[in-house]
């Protein structure tokens, strides 16, 4: 097949400053896009309803705007109704070269034109600025730890900062958000955002372990998100974007989404993950201590973060003796087996990091073949993980 020029390239250019964090444009996979058979998706249009200005009006024009706000050539987006009551959206990606959404029957009979707009700009998003690659995953899609979580989650700002351009109304997006989370409609929801913003951080908590599900969900808050749309309905690049002048620079922008960030989701899944790591660093000196009946805690000590505590230490000592002699070994294998299975799930890539500093320092001491095992078992389970294997 001849090389086809990338539709996505000019848009992807105007919309640089859509992206958030660490997942752009310049990461994307070569050639992972490129224009591919534009027919694959045809089975669509047996097995749903497609959106045209003659049967489906509202959803028709909405997908309009989106896709002439965002530069996207209208031909190459098709849409189509879910019948489904329930408010969502999707954007389907088997395809390349072509975008295909889908809306449910439940958020077009909620919605109105613009907030359809956004809905769409959102997830045409998706299309723009595709995951593959940019994010571990598992085989149903899902982050493949809490770390890729986190990474999922700033994607969202960026999908959402791509609504925002294609509805160029903060109001708009934030109404849209506020019914696509409650499910209800215009009938039964006001516009008062600031009312709702003051209701919902009272879920927040100080206890990081009552975060563990949530730490693993692909999307931001509703709160979070929101405050983020509303920095960047002030930004600089933003009010370019819609022709408009002024606004606050990008980094200052992406600065605050950050801390909103922060002070939600992200913070107490760091503090869950820092939990993973601080455990090994301790039950590795402890089986050190167990095999070779010492262990200079200075070589596990490279990190303040992680420093090795001499009564966590000692306590899991304690516990390990109290088993029956015979049965001591296994205990220890046991304990570190279960850090390897969070580690795994929390973080991967901080454990990586942390192990690659650690091994060096126990090169020299009789316990470095259990420690490398530990890592062998480590990088093992990760491969089984990422491959959709239990571990």
């Amino acid at each position: 097949m001849p090389r086809v020029a990338n539709p996505l390239t000019k848009v992807r250019k105007r919309l640089e400053a859509c992206c958030f964090a660490e997942i752009h444009f310049k990461n994307l996979p070569k050639d992972k896009d490129k224009v591919m058979d534009p027919d694959k998706h045809r089975n669509l249009y047996r097995t749903r309803f497609p959106i045209q200005r003659e049967t489906v009006p509202a959803a028709d024009e909405a997908l309009d705007i989106a896709c002439e706000r965002l530069g996207l050539d209208r031909t190459l987006v098709h849409g189509f109704v879910d019948n489904n009551p329930k408010i969502g959206a999707s954007c389907y990606a088997g395809i390349r070269g072509n975008a295909v959404v889908l809306m449910t029957s439940g958020a077009i009979e909620r919605f109105t034109i613009p907030e359809m707009t956004y809905v769409f700009g959102h997830e045409l998003g998706h299309y723009i600025l595709p995951d593959r690659g940019l994010i571990g995953q598992l085989p149903d899609g899902m982050p493949s730890s809490m770390e890729d979580a986190i990474l999922h989650r700033k994607l969202e700002i960026s999908m959402d900062r791509f609504g925002m351009v294609a509805c160029q109304d903060f109001k708009v997006a934030a109404v849209a958000f506020m019914k696509l989370n409650s499910g209800l409609g215009a009938q039964h929801i006001t516009d008062d955002v600031v009312s709702y913003a003051k209701e919902a951080i009272r879920g927040y908590v100080e206890d990081h372990s009552e975060y563990i599900d949530e730490a693993y969900s692909t999307h931001p808050s509703l709160y979070a998100r929101i405050r983020a749309l509303s920095h960047y309905s002030e930004s600089e690049e933003f009010l370019k974007l819609i022709g408009k002048k002024g606004g606050k620079p990008q980094a200052e922008v992406d600065a605050e989404v950050e801390k909103d960030l922060h002070a939600t989701l992200d913070y107490y899944a760091g503090r869950l993950m820092d939990d993973v790591i601080g455990a090994v660093n301790n039950h590795l000196a402890a089986a050190q201590v167990h095999f070779e009946g010492k262990c200079e805690l200075g070589r596990y000590a490279f990190n303040p973060k992680f420093k090795p505590d001499e009564d966590v230490i000692r306590a899991i000592v304690g516990e390990i003796q109290e088993k029956p002699a015979e049965k001591r070994d296994e205990d220890v294998y046991l304990r570190l087996s279960n850090l390897i299975r969070q580690s795994v799930l929390r973080c991967p890539y901080r454990m990586h990091q942390h192990l690659e500093v650690l091994l060096p320092r126990l090169a020299d001491t009789k316990f470095n073949e259990t420690a490398q095992k530990f890592a062998k078992g480590f990088k093992d389970s990760l491969i089984k993980h990422r491959s959709g294997e239990r571990i």
